[in-house]
């Protein structure tokens, strides 16, 4: 049986790295536009929590971009399966990304009670579905949806089972987890308050999920069959973090629980890629799973791909990098009345 090149190891990991920095990175912003909700009606406390991702949210969802384009280029066969069966959920999250992304620039436009009300509810569906929804989807990947020919025929009720649900309640609750850890170093007392209390109870309910996660996994999948020493110390490692950072909330170590809060996040979507490799989406039928080896480009496309994406990802790296470095530092009022 062929086996897979260092290229092709490579690129899964790359997709893999990129996924999990934008559920890192664009997930502490669609925490931040979650955490709008726990400071009620209050503009002036809104307008503080999205201070803090204003600057850097579009640059975040490149990670994304870039990870379907190394599908793309790499796996057409993968993208191609998961963008056509997946379709209706990805077009939702897409228009919900877009939905976000103009409450961003329309919710301080005009002074308006309820015009503000309606783009900052905006704001929180925008922030909430997309980590929801592909959540939905990887878990769903993980478990078994139908496939002929390299291709996905699912419907809904094939998607949408307990187990995809828990993977995308599982996502809300890691996104908002980053994002409260994040915005509570960078707003006011009276806030980072009324934010403490919205972690800890974001912490509990991680802990009654990931339970129940932990529980129904050898049911719905094989994680366990294909690689039970991996899967067993990243899941060890997801709970570790866990309970380290409850334990810097109630220290009060804000920083620590925001790198902690990181690492359990980066566990989590670790777990869902690992858990099958070197399977991409798992067939309901036995033979009919996408794998890399079934999935991937051709020798020559894969080194062109090296080339582009390489330079790419080393840029962006840099540019990002560079982009915290400085807003870290200098960054205290947005330029415009947009946040």
């Amino acid at each position: 049986m062929p086996s897979l090149s260092n290229l092709q190891v490579i690129f899964l990991g790359i997709i893999a790295t990129e996924l999990m920095l934008f559920f890192v990175l664009d997930g502490a912003d669609f925490g931040a536009g979650m955490a709008t909700f726990f400071v009620g009606d209050d503009l002036a406390k809104r307008q503080q929590i999205m201070k803090v991702t204003g600057p850097v949210w579009g640059g975040n969802e490149t990670w994304a971009v870039t990870a379907f384009a190394v599908m793309f280029a790499a796996y057409p066969g993968w993208y191609s399966a998961l963008t056509s069966g997946y379709y209706p959920l990805i077009f939702l999250m897409l228009f919900f990304l877009i939905f976000r992304g103009v409450a961003f620039d329309y919710r301080n436009q005009w002074h308006s009670r309820h015009y503000n009300q309606f783009w900052d509810w905006a704001l929180f569906v925008g922030s909430l579905m997309p980590p929801f929804l592909l959540g939905i989807v990887f878990s769903s990947t993980v478990s078994g949806v139908p496939i002929r020919n390299g291709f996905v025929y699912a419907g809904m009720g094939d998607i949408l089972t307990p187990f995809s649900l828990l993977g995308g309640i599982l996502a809300v609750l890691l996104s908002l987890n980053v994002g409260l850890t994040r915005v509570i170093k960078k707003v006011k007392k009276d806030v980072a308050v009324q934010l403490m209390v919205a972690l800890k109870r974001t912490t509990w309910a991680l802990y009654l999920a990931v339970g129940v996660f932990v529980v129904l996994l050898p049911f719905n999948t094989r994680f366990f069959t294909n690689r039970p020493v991996i899967i067993s110390l990243l899941l060890l490692l997801l709970v570790a973090f866990l309970g380290v950072e409850t334990w810097a909330i109630l220290r009060q170590r804000q920083r620590l629980a925001f790198w902690l809060s990181v690492g359990t996040m980066a566990s989590f979507i670790y777990t869902i890629f690992l858990g099958v490799f070197p399977t991409l989406i798992v067939g309901r039928t036995p033979g009919t799973s996408v794998t890399a080896l079934s999935a991937t480009s051709g020798p020559v496309s894969l080194l062109w791909t090296a080339w582009l994406f390489g330079f790419t990802i080393i840029l962006m790296v840099g540019l990002q990098a560079t982009a915290y470095h400085l807003i870290n530092k200098y960054y205290h009022e947005p330029a415009s009345p947009m946040v």
